[in-house]
């Protein structure tokens, strides 16, 4: 009997040297890898999360047990083939990495429906859909005339006439919308002489004032800024003029010798005849000189173009000239040499979103900008084979992207290991414009054939995981990573 007793406490502990570190080992993602050069290698994971949820994941030929939002813990170094499957959605598959120590994540996977869920909102005939600032409103336009004009609203999905009393026979000879705001202003001509309308939009109709008598020839430019109503710029003849809706005046010369100008978050950026860029109060008052150099006006910002400017961030402003060159105020100071179409900003991530006639590209900004060579952010080219890009749109917070390509319209899904994944939503009417509402998470267009305005569900905001990585934020998701070693 005490020889059966010794016999199985030497056996717990052989047991125990030998198990115990290996169970240690596990504990902290270290696991064993058999084979000719058999050894201990620091585990890797993968985290997916998709929606709609619930996809099931299959790792090579093999289901995994549990569905999406899900970790796939555990794995040896090395390449996996994971393919993910959700009933009436089309299969989603990618080859993804798995390094020693690290985590592959992969939060915003769009699973995408096998047929695409659209509906018709107006059933009439329109020629062009023209958004404005802020998202909520667009116009909607099928004739000439300021009868034919509509405004509708995204949040009420509803339409109603621009003016509640019809001017007949009033033609809309040229429009400008301001980048400030849900506003535009029309130039308008009648039998009763030409006039400048302002409208700014709000929910159930629009606030229009007569400003004739402010404006004697059409401006270059206008703008107005949301936050400090009472404004209105527009640029003539390299003079800044500014109008307040509350005294009723214009200030003509506001500013002279002004090149292009900028409204932005109650500021003013202006770029002068004299190559210098500077942000100014509403008042006229410089704040800021922003960007001066003795070769200026020679070097970079050329003789006499105007830009367009684009305060994105403080501190980095882009400049959009009219060949297409985009310039900024911080190095590498030319960022596209020639043809950029238009810019759109992902505050969140800091990423811009760049097109030209047959490319889109991505400027990743740094999270601390330094003016060196090296470690300057460049221009990533995404796509390169387009005919003719005419918009984009950043999708579910920036891992995906809309894009116009003359009347079709594509998604383009950005959060991949490999080339991002191309796919087709629709064919639009000739010639019209499309929105995207990452409120709705809709894509908003005129049908091909009949003109009529249709929506088409893209992210379905009610299916998005409340959670796409456990708990959310980064100090959660870094303890949910440390349970397995990470």
């Amino acid at each position: 009997m005490l020889l059966l007793r010794r016999i199985f406490f030497y056996l717990f502990v052989v047991l125990y040297v030998v198990f115990c570190p290996l169970i240690i080992f596990y504990a902290v993602g270290y696991i064993y890898r058999p084979g000719p050069e058999a050894e201990i290698v620091k585990s890797g994971l993968i985290y997916l999360s998709t929606t709609p949820a619930g996809a099931m994941v299959y790792l090579g030929h093999r289901r995994y047990t549990r569905r999406t939002p899900t970790i796939l813990a555990n794995l040896y170094p090395g390449e996996y083939p994971v393919t993910l499957i959700l009933k009436n959605h089309k299969s989603w598959s990618e080859t993804l990495p798995v390094e020693s120590g690290k985590a592959t994540v992969l939060e915003t996977i769009l699973l995408l429906p096998e047929v695409w869920n659209q509906k018709t909102l107006v059933p009439e005939t329109f020629d062009d859909l023209i958004p404005l600032e802020g998202g909520r409103f667009f116009l909607l336009e099928n004739g000439s005339n300021v009868e034919d004009l509509f405004i509708y609203d995204l949040k009420e999905e509803k339409r109603w006439p621009l003016l509640a009393q019809a001017l007949p026979g009033t033609k809309v000879s040229f429009r400008f919308v301001a980048r400030g705001g849900p506003a535009f202003l029309l130039h308008t001509e009648s039998k009763n002489g030409d006039q400048y309308l302002w409208f700014t939009v709000r929910s159930g109709g629009a606030q229009v004032r007569n400003l004739t008598n402010f404006f004697s020839e059409k401006p270059d430019q206008v703008d107005w800024d949301s936050q400090e109503k009472k404004y209105l710029f527009f640029l003539h003849d390299d003079n800044l003029n500014r109008i307040d809706f509350l005294s009723k005046a214009v200030t003509p010369k506001f500013l002279e010798r002004v090149r292009s100008y900028s409204l932005s978050d109650k500021k003013l950026y202006v770029l002068g005849k004299d190559g210098i860029l500077e942000q100014l109060n509403l008042n006229g008052q410089r704040e800021k000189l922003i960007f001066q150099d003795p070769f200026a006006e020679n070097s970079l910002f050329g003789s006499g173009e105007k830009f367009k400017i684009y305060a994105f961030m403080e501190n980095f402003i882009l400049l959009l000239g009219e060949k297409g060159e985009l310039l900024s105020n911080r190095f590498p100071h030319h960022f596209v040499e020639d043809g950029v179409l238009g810019l759109e900003f992902y505050l969140k991530l800091k990423r811009i979103l760049i097109w030209k006639r047959n490319a889109l590209g991505i400027l990743d900004l740094p999270k601390e900008y330094v003016d060196k060579e090296s470690g300057a952010p460049k221009v990533t080219w995404i796509l390169t084979q387009g005919e003719r890009l005419e918009q984009a749109f950043w999708v579910y917070e920036g891992s995906h992207v809309i894009f116009r390509d003359k009347n079709k319209v594509f998604l383009m899904e950005l959060e991949t290991y490999a080339k991002p994944h191309l796919y087709f939503l629709t064919e639009v009417k000739n010639k019209s414009s499309i929105f995207y509402s990452e409120e709705t998470g809709k894509l908003y267009f005129l049908d091909s054939v009949s003109g009529h305005l249709r929506s088409l569900v893209v992210l379905p905001r009610w299916e998005i995981p409340p959670l796409p990585f456990p708990e959310r934020t980064e100090e959660k998701k870094e303890m949910e990573l440390k349970q397995y070693g990470i």
